[in-house]
């Protein structure tokens, strides 16, 4: 566990295929290669975890690297179950690729909202920082006042900490 940005960033889990973190209110995950069943599970603890500091609820952020590879189908399906969770106010999913991957990257992210159909706002991106701008107007919403590039600055140092940990891929 590290903590960063006057202890407001806790890193709670990186290993070659993903960083996880809190700040805020928000679960901050990267996916850099495999998307796994095992780090979507421990995930659900997390967020249930941060939930008891946030009571009026919680935000989660992805980023999705272009380099990794699409969740398979137990994957997919702790996807869904961490999406149904109670504690979850907004959901956003980035992706910053072009092309086919990109396309069918939030093709997958928006057809597991569908079949999980959570009660809360779910958007997918394409920058880091529109996906900021818009958690920072969720969270308005729950009366917090984070800053749009404070929660930015948080998932750019994730991703920034997983390549200098991992520098190339297996």
């Amino acid at each position: 566990m590290e903590r960063l940005f006057g202890n407001e960033l806790e890193v709670v889990a990186v290993d070659e295929d993903h960083i996880k973190g809190t700040a805020f209110n928000i679960v901050f995950m990267v996916w850099r290669r495999r998307t796994l069943f095992g780090a979507y599970h421990a995930a659900i603890a997390l967020a249930n975890g941060l939930a008891l500091k946030h009571p009026k609820g919680i935000g989660v952020m992805h980023v999705v690297e272009t380099e990794a590879s699409p969740p398979d189908s137990e994957a997919r399906k702790a996807f869904a179950e961490f999406m149904k969770l109670p504690v979850i106010r907004h959901f956003c999913v980035t992706h910053e690729g072009t092309g086919f991957k990109a396309a069918s990257v939030r093709a997958i992210a928006s057809g597991v909202h569908a079949l999980a159909r959570p009660p809360y706002p779910h958007a997918v991106h394409s920058a880091v920082a529109d996906a900021s701008r818009w958690a920072a107007a969720q969270n308005r919403q729950l009366g917090r006042t984070d800053d749009w590039q404070a929660i930015e600055r948080v998932m750019q140092t994730l991703r920034r900490m997983h390549v200098e940990k991992y520098p190339s891929a297996p």
